[in-house]
């Protein structure tokens, strides 16, 4: 669906959950990053990215001649011995904030990586776009 959404230009981004001690990568931006060439990866790699606690990054990749837009947000460390589950709403909150800051239109977040909830009415104020 987001490889859909963002090549039919439905979505000119998405934001994502980056955890610090989460290697491989995993939820949406495991996704991503296969589908973009490794680019989140490389950001890790290089350390430009941590997903510390708190850590926002405007990660701007051009691809086939248009710019897509990713906010990764840093959920820091996660108890590695439980499933990975949606970031807090507390996370959520303050990601929303970075997001509006950044002025983004038609932008997306995941489910799998959010914790939405039934009160989305934050999510409708933004405009923004839930994939799966």
């Amino acid at each position: 669906m987001v490889d859909s959404a963002l090549s039919k230009n439905e979505i000119s981004g998405v934001m994502l959950l980056c955890y610090e001690n989460e290697r491989p990568l995993q939820g949406m931006i495991a996704y991503l990053d296969w589908r973009l060439d490794g680019h989140f990866s490389h950001l890790l790699k290089t350390q430009v990215m941590t997903g510390a606690e708190g850590e926002s990054l405007y990660a701007p990749l051009l691809w086939n001649d248009r710019t897509l837009h990713f906010l990764v947000i840093g959920g820091g460390s996660r108890d590695e011995r439980t499933p990975r589950a949606e970031a807090s709403k507390t996370l959520l909150k303050s990601a929303l904030q970075k997001l509006d800051q950044l002025k983004l239109e038609n932008m997306a977040i995941s489910k799998q990586d959010w914790n939405v909830g039934e009160d989305r009415s934050e999510i409708r104020e933004r405009k923004l776009c839930i994939l799966n």
